[in-house]
């Protein structure tokens, strides 16, 4: 991991401090340290900037015979690789949620935002796996109602880490989902509102439009950027123009144990003047870890011999005691019974998942492993995996999926069964019915209403005629004969 990027440094270091610091061997040295770092997928303008910088700073340096050239080099350029993070400064969600949480001023809400593929909605549910272990209380919105199967994914987290959802329609505002989210938490006492979002690419300006009234409509605590550490350059370009567009606060690297280059973190620190909050390191839920500046310079330009994981954590991870391949973990697992203590050794290989915490999920929701047996994934799945009975084991499957959704409609607002195609018909058609029970009646009362307005007229129309008619005298003959003489 980082490989490549600690070669660069390393080689630019030993390349310029062997040799008189000319003019002349900055500008061939430095190009050499340009072309490592464009191809480690660290951003032009950064390349730039650490290379005036450092020329600026080595050019005319006198050093002493005592003293390591190399190791002179070495320390200005990691004076200003660590100037970049000291820049972006750093963001705690642990320590910012307790202070929201003191203050009592409600929930605080978190958007994740990025383009499709990224892995936004499994960084949802990781993050809510953290925040529930540091003791808060988190519910989940379903905010991406594009995606086909969206609210699905994320539903079946939120049934196996036992946590509270809500959703809508596929189609749905997703700023109505914020909302009634947030209300939901703030009705409930909950600490933390964590809002999916679709993916959109960065150049879709409607979408990014759609993003833009997300954030005017939830308002978020905090809003943070999820970027596939593998994308090289382009996660920078998204991470530049969803900047622009929502100023999110922080970002999330994902995909780092998959040998990433270790450009892009330095690139969106220097670009968006935001800190990198935590970086994904695998596919289960606690392969998430908070990104420690200090250790990942260190790992660039330390003596490590060969950057890994476990350089980058801030503390010993839990790592099971067993060299079984992973789809015999669970037989493992069931043999020990208990959860497995920190290792003693560093040179033990890291298995695919860690169970420190799965005894505390089994006594919230009995029977998570018969959800893990239908779609078998072993960095994902398997962490939260206990021995059961074997007379559950063979449980009917139709039974274990319906087990979540009788389990959420304890909570009487987001539960309930799957509509079928029947049901759905059956809803069209009364829906129907109504809306011409409506049209009938509306022209019922239109035609009421005219008919008054005739009957009125016509009345008005007989009490002016008889009016009239009361005006005319009659005269009689005598009347006449008196009128005549």
């Amino acid at each position: 991991m980082f490989d490549k990027l600690k070669k660069a440094f390393s080689s630019a270091a030993k390349g310029i401090g062997q040799r008189e610091l000319t003019d002349k061997v900055l500008d061939d040295a430095l190009l050499d340290l340009q072309i490592a770092l464009l191809e480690s997928d660290v951003a032009q303008e950064v390349v730039e900037e650490l290379s005036a910088k450092l020329k600026k700073e080595l050019l005319g340096l006198r050093i002493e015979k005592s003293q390591d050239a190399t190791q002179i080099v070495q320390s200005k350029l990691r004076a200003a690789v660590a100037e970049i993070f000291a820049r972006a400064g750093k963001l705690d969600l642990i320590e910012k949620i307790k202070a929201k949480k003191d203050s009592k001023a409600g929930p605080i809400v978190i958007v994740f935002l990025g383009i499709n593929g990224t892995g936004k909605t499994t960084t949802v549910a990781k993050v809510a796996n953290l925040l529930r272990k540091a003791g808060f209380s988190v519910v989940v919105a379903a905010g991406d109602t594009h995606r086909a199967g969206a609210i699905e994914q994320l539903e079946e987290h939120t049934n196996r880490l036992s946590l509270k959802i809500v959703k809508q329609r596929y189609g749905a505002d997703p700023s109505s989902v914020g909302r009634d989210a947030y209300e939901h938490a703030k009705k409930n006492f909950i600490d933390v509102v964590l809002m999916d979002t679709a993916g959109r690419m960065q150049t879709s300006k409607n979408l990014m439009d759609e993003m833009g009234k997300i954030v005017r409509v939830v308002k978020p605590d905090i809003k943070l950027f999820i970027g596939d550490s593998l994308a090289g350059n382009d996660t920078i370009n998204q991470a530049r123009e969803f900047f622009q567009c929502t100023n999110f606060d922080g970002a999330i690297l994902t995909k780092i144990d998959a040998d990433a280059k270790g450009g892009a973190a330095i690139s969106i620190a220097h670009i968006t003047s935001k800190p990198i909050t935590h970086i994904g390191v695998g596919q289960g839920y606690d392969d998430i870890i908070p990104f420690e500046p200090d250790k990942f310079i260190e790992s660039l330009f330390g003596n490590v011999g060969e950057v890994s994981v476990e350089n980058l954590m801030s503390m010993p991870r839990a790592i099971e005691p067993t060299e079984a391949p992973p789809e015999e973990a669970p037989e493992v697992e069931a043999k020990q019974g208990l959860p497995p203590s920190p290792p003693k050794s560093v040179e033990q290989p890291r298995p695919a998942f860690v169970a420190p915490t799965a005894e505390p999920l089994v006594q919230e929701k009995p029977s998570p492993k018969s959800i893990v047996s239908e779609e078998p994934k072993p960095a994902s799945k398997e962490e939260y995996t206990l021995p059961t009975p074997p007379t559950k084991k063979d449980e009917p499957l139709p039974a274990k999926i319906e087990e979540p959704t009788e389990k959420k409609g304890r909570f009487g607002l987001f539960g309930g069964k799957k509509k079928t195609d029947e049901d759905r018909k059956k809803e069209q058609d009364e829906k129907r019915r109504r809306e011409e029970e409506k049209a009938r009646l509306e022209e019922e009362e239109r035609r009421r209403i005219e008919k008054e307005k005739e009957e009125k007229k016509k009345r008005k129309e007989d009490k002016d005629t008889g009016e009239q008619e009361d005006k005319v005298i009659y005269l009689t003959d005598e009347d006449i004969e008196d009128l005549l003489k």
